[in-house]
């Protein structure tokens, strides 16, 4: 035996138009919020090929600072750096060597940094993202992809890119061979950010 619970129209539509309502409130106050504490558990990770094989990694040491205003693109501003030194592939053999002269040279040059100069909307919580990304000596500008979702009061913030190796100097000498390492470098960024 089964009972099926109905309600008047009128007050099914009063439900559903509260439901609506109470909905693009909780987006609105999304909207309005400027974020600029961030969380901690910022996380830059990464992959490599060499000879076909993928290598993942991420830095241990990550200082992010941000100031984002979804309803005031003008206003928003991300500053992203990783240590050097504290690079983790995996092993402490591989980290040495991506520590030294040939690849990020952590004593010579501390930080890569990314610091962006622009936000423009590309959709329901996703931003493209200029500035200029700075590793071994060497800058460029680079634009990225940032999804944005909320987490309770918080928003968490995502970038993935490519970066080209060879463009930053890293790898020099026989490691500057792309048929050994892929000059492409998968990135991921990971950002959470309160109020």
């Amino acid at each position: 035996m089964s009972f099926a619970l109905s309600l008047p129209r009128r007050a099914t539509a009063r439900i559903l138009g509260g439901l609506v309502a109470a909905c693009a409130l909780a987006g609105a106050a999304h909207a309005g919020t400027v974020y600029s504490h961030v969380q901690p558990g910022a996380q830059v990770s990464f992959q490599a090929t060499q000879m076909g094989v993928a290598m993942k990694g991420h830095f241990a040491k990550v200082e992010a600072r941000v100031q984002f205003a979804p309803q005031q693109l003008q206003r928003s501003h991300v500053e992203v750096a990783v240590q050097a030194a504290s690079i983790d592939a995996g092993s402490a053999q591989t980290n040495a060597l991506l520590q030294g002269v040939d690849w990020l040279d952590a004593k010579a040059f501390a930080q890569a940094r990314f610091v962006s100069s622009g936000f423009t909307a590309a959709g329901p919580g996703r931003y493209w993202v200029s500035g200029d990304f700075s590793v071994r000596g060497h800058t460029h500008k680079l634009r990225v992809l940032v999804t944005t979702h909320a987490v309770g009061a918080a928003l968490a913030m995502d970038a993935h890119f490519t970066l080209d190796r060879s463009s930053y100097g890293l790898g020099a000498g026989s490691w500057a061979d792309t048929g050994v390492v892929a000059a492409a470098i998968p990135v991921h960024v990971h950002l959470l950010v309160a109020p």
